[in-house]
């Protein structure tokens, strides 16, 4: 027993002071980060709150259980480490005494410590089998991109699941040896211990003491060297990844239907030592203040944190809709670049001044790496050059998905956000589309640089007046919600009838509502999200001032994203208000009856409806249900589910900024996730928010044209659907089975293309006229047929003719949103961008060609500006609203009647969205509607209701000048693989 003892204490003896020392060096490392006190703030106000999110998502280990059969199966990992180390307390105590019978005080010879210690050794086991048959399934080298290990440190994680079976055989080794020697604290109990023990019940009581012994020493001994491996590997989370929830940002989830999942809700303010950087201090900072990340020192320690959490299980990486269309994005893969990044230039970094000149030239070139920009090797997995490439920083579009899957609450948005700051702020290095955004948000107030006094075209023709502060009411005191119509609502063509048809239903249903009208500007959300955070701020603060002057303390918006920036981002800024989607608004009117849809009639045809969800009104905000309520009310409506839709809904491609650049690389996103809907099987579309429809619109457009798609499958807003149901309209231009045959028109055109050049055949070349929708990015307006005298009453989708502009508009004195006369950034005149080239008649194949950022100086040198980035001829045209759509939209001949329109309720307090649409009283509900005839023929006598002028067409900016990039053209799914339910400076002033 004694040279067991000596040789376990000189195991400890070497192994324990080595793994101090990496302890010590990592404490370094994280504390070397910029400093965060929001963070400490969170657990120090929260307290209560910090220990729910421990107790969820580490004990109960909430986030994983996501997933059933891995989370399972990690949790039995897991709960094996903690309870096991009472197994080691047995062991060091045997060791230490030198008394092999030696036992845990009070509980040491309790049968069901025994039996607990044992179990749960059996149920690691099949943990650790399940593990390896999930790695073996999703082997890289078997199934590329689609393996969430792609990527990830394969050999490192075979080689602790190796390291933990040693953990546990040895074990059952010492405690069957200890069983069948007579010095084993329990009994029968310890069913696996005391079962191994009778296979030694041949050997001799000195045999077995040996055995016992050597058992005892592989147990301490693969628990050290395990210990040592995973403070160098990956595995460090065993140990951070509590840290890490325990320091986590509140989220919008508390506030949401699933408070145990995780909302981003806002992106986390620019920081600069530690405090909020706002538009007011720029002239206050000093000279070395960094705006946004432009190296790893500029990351907060919660930020390397972050890094040292990731398992690389790629979660995150198995959702991203960029690395799901062949981008070179994975979240996983970004963590782990910038984690490795700070771990080989720790040295220098943490080294003092006079110690970094005798340090390795390898750890010093790692050290000066620049952040972003290109890079050398694979760009998700660079060998050289930057550590992120400039494609991987700006494929992200916000969804949200990745931090919605990682177990270990890791923050991948953020870290994305503050990097684009840096290279929007300092550098003036951007992807060139985005100029035409910053200029028509800092001249215009919108991102299509369209006249602010255009914001109330959208109410022309309505059939009531719409109260707008300032000029029909002096405040929102006189009106119980604020319709913000955003800029979507009010310039983009199918999102004014969204904003029409909420607009008609408030009016239904006696709510009264105000708009701010030309007082209105854009939230900002595209600014931020694309990292020019001055101009969110300043449109931030001009919106602050305006609903403070109006009164406003209830807001309602079709826009997920003005939704989630009024809700989230502006309460850092000086105001706090309640919004809430348009759909939760509606939900609740129907639930008090205030609206109710007509049982019977046109509105009530038999049709097949999916829900696509937006990002930030689902992940962002967890509004899930007041939606699909909506849509199950309808009469006549079956709601059909995408495969990935709640949660795990997959992105439409327009968030972070994505709406404002062009896709050069891999499948667009939007046709990926047109496609699943298409697959449902779906008449209708449903989208709650106006850049989900515009590009899904599109996605849809392109499937028309090729015949993979229905002619009378349409993209609308669940708000549309709702007025048609309630006025007893067809929502939908055609009725399902009206349209032309999918597979004749793919015959029709495989015979244009044998007739025609190739080279002219193409969705660019061709306009369907059974399209879903007209496009934001046609070329040009579709021919509007004459106009037809309005039938009385007026129909869903009738407008008054929008009035044709001329040419856009050029602002004011040339001057800023933020200034009178002048600029934010003092930009000077420019030429007006010259026509962009015609589009391609054939679509090119992708290429993994880098998008060609602008070059320049600071946003802030004197006399440029940040939109001096590009040449002027290569400037492309601001993006403005696609034309109104060219289809006839047959009104129905004899529509049901709509419900009777009620008396206008008194103002209500704040909404109550807790309950359920199908709360309705009995005496409320509308009848069932009667099954429709398969396939009904339109009646002869119907007329197609007044078109409205297309409206004189912007084009949309010219992508870069890059090559094609390539795509293998192969559909890429998320897997889970189980069932789951320039160069100048801010200060060169």
């Amino acid at each position: 027993m004694t040279l067991t003892l000596i040789v376990g204490l000189l195991l400890n003896a070497i192994i324990l002071p080595l793994a101090a020392k990496r302890v010590w060096f990592l404490y370094r490392l994280i504390s070397h980060g910029q400093p965060a006190p929001d963070r400490l703030e969170n657990v120090t106000k929260r307290t209560a709150g910090a220990i729910r999110d421990q107790l969820r998502e580490v004990v109960g280990q909430g986030r994983l259980l996501k997933w059933s059969v891995p989370g399972i199966a990690h949790a039995f990992v897991m709960y094996a480490f903690l309870i096991l180390a009472s197994v080691y307390l047995e062991a060091y105590g045997v060791l230490l005494s030198r008394n092999p019978e030696w036992a845990i005080p009070v509980i040491g010879h309790w049968d069901v410590i025994g039996f607990g210690q044992d179990l749960i050794g059996v149920l690691c086991l099949v943990g650790l089998a399940t593990f390896t048959i999930i790695r073996l399934r999703n082997d890289p080298a078997k199934i590329g991109r689609k393996s969430r290990f792609k990527g990830s440190h394969l050999g490192g994680a075979w080689l602790t699941l190796f390291m933990i079976f040693n953990v546990i055989w040895t074990m059952f080794l010492f405690r069957g040896a200890a069983s069948a020697a007579g010095n084993f604290p329990y009994g029968k109990g310890a069913f696996a211990s005391y079962g191994l023990g009778t296979i030694f019940d041949g050997l001799s009581h000195d045999a077995l003491e040996v055995v016992e012994h050597v058992g005892l020493l592989l147990h301490i001994g693969v628990m050290l060297v395990f210990l040592l491996l995973v403070l160098h590997s990956k595995h460090l989370h065993i140990f951070v990844a509590p840290l890490n929830v325990m320091f986590k940002r509140p989220d919008a989830a508390a506030n949401g239907e699933n408070p145990s999942s995780v909302a981003l809700g806002k992106v986390k303010p620019m920081m600069n030592d530690g405090k909020p950087v706002t538009l007011d201090d720029v002239d206050d900072l000093d000279e070395d203040a960094t705006l946004g990340i432009g190296s790893i020192n500029d990351f907060s320690w919660k930020g390397v944190l972050d890094f040292a959490s990731c398992t690389e299980c790629g979660r995150c990486q198995s959702q991203c809709p960029a690395w799901n269309t062949e981008k070179p994005l994975s979240p996983k893969m970004l963590i782990m670049n910038l984690r490795d990044h700070a771990f080989a230039a720790a040295p220098y970094n943490l080294a003092s001044e006079e110690k970094r000149g005798s340090l390795d030239p390898a750890i010093v070139a790692e050290a000066e790496r620049p952040l972003v920009g290109e890079t050398e090797g694979v760009a998700w997995h660079p060998d050289g050059g930057a550590v992120i490439d400039t494609d991987v920083l700006w494929s992200c579009t916000n969804c949200g998905a990745c931090v919605n899957q990682c177990p270990v609450d890791i923050e991948h948005v953020d870290h994305i956000t503050d990097m684009r700051r840096y290279q929007v702020l300092v550098e003036s290095n951007f992807p060139s589309e985005l100029n035409g955004l910053f200029r028509g948000l800092e001249n215009n107030g919108n991102p299509w640089n369209m006249s602010p006094r255009g914001r109330m075209d959208w109410a022309k023709g309505l059939p009531f007046d719409v109260k707008v502060v300032g000029e029909t009411i002096e405040s929102l005191d006189e009106v119980e919600w604020l319709f913000w119509v955003g800029c979507a609502g009010a310039y983009e063509d199918r999102a004014k009838k969204t904003t029409r048809a909420v607009a008609e239903l408030l009016d239904l249903a006696g709510v009264s509502f105000g708009v701010l009208g030309n007082g209105e500007t854009c939230t900002g959300d595209s600014a931020r999200r694309a990292g020019n955070e001055f101009v969110f701020q300043g449109l931030a603060q001009q919106n602050i001032e305006t609903l403070k002057d109006a009164k406003a303390k209830q807001v309602v918006s079709t826009c997920p994203h003005c939704m989630n920036t009024l809700k989230n981002e502006y309460r850092d800024l000086g105001i706090e208000l309640e919004v809430i989607h348009h759909t939760q608004l509606l939900n609740r009117l129907v639930r008090e009856g205030k609206l109710t849809p007509v049982a019977d009639g046109e509105g009530a045809h038999q049709r097949k409806i999916t829900y696509h969800d937006p990002c930030f009104l689902g992940r962002h905000n967890q509004v899930y249900t007041p939606p699909r309520e909506l849509l199950q009310i309808m009469p006549g409506a079956e709601v059909t589910e995408m495969e990935r839709s709640g949660e795990r809904s997959f992105c439409c491609g327009a968030g972070g900024a994505r709406m404002w650049m062009e896709e050069t690389i891999g499948e667009r996103i939007n046709v990926n996730r047109t496609n699943e809907a298409v697959a449902t099987g779906a008449d209708q579309i449903a989208v709650g928010c106006p850049f989900c429809r515009v590009m899904l619109a599109d996605g849809l457009t392109e499937a028309q044209d090729t015949g993979s798609a229905r002619a009378e499958v349409e993209v609308l807003d669940v708000a549309q659907m709702l007025l048609a149901s309630v006025k007893g309209e067809v929502a939908t231009k055609l009725k399902p089975g009206e349209g032309a045959d999918p597979g004749a028109v793919k015959a029709k055109k495989a015979e244009e293309q044998e007739l025609d050049d190739p080279a002219k055949v193409g969705a660019a070349a061709k306009a369907s006229a059974d399209s879903g929708g007209s496009s934001l990015f046609d070329e040009a307006p579709a021919e509007a047929p004459a106009a037809k005298a309005e039938p009385a009453g007026g129909s869903l989708f009738d407008e008054a003719p929008a009035e044709a502009p001329a040419a856009k508009a050029e602002p004011e004195s040339g001057g800023s949103l933020f200034d009178q006369g002048g600029s934010l950034f003092d930009t000077p005149a420019e030429k007006p961008a010259e026509k962009p080239a015609e589009k391609p008649a054939e679509k090119p194949a992708p290429a993994e060609a880098k998008a060609e950022p602008a070059s320049g100086g600071s946003l802030f040198d004197q006399g440029g500006s940040l939109f001096d980035a590009v040449p002027a001829e290569e400037a492309p045209a601001e993006k403005k609203p696609e034309p109104a759509e060219a289809k006839a939209e047959p009104a129905a001949e004899k529509p049901a009647p709509a419900a009777e329109k009620p008396a206008p309720a008194e103002a209500a307090p704040a909404a109550d969205l807790s309950g359920s649409l199908f709360d309705i009283p009995a005496a409320s509900e509308p009848t069932p509607a009667p099954a429709a005839p398969a396939a009904e023929e339109p009646a002869a006598e119907e007329e197609p209701a007044a078109e409205e002028e297309p409206v004189a067409e912007e084009k949309k900016p010219a992508a870069p000048a890059t090559p094609p990039a390539s795509s293998s053209g192969e559909k890429n799914e998320p897997r889970t693989d189980v069932d789951i339910s320039g160069s100048g400076s801010l200060f060169d002033l």
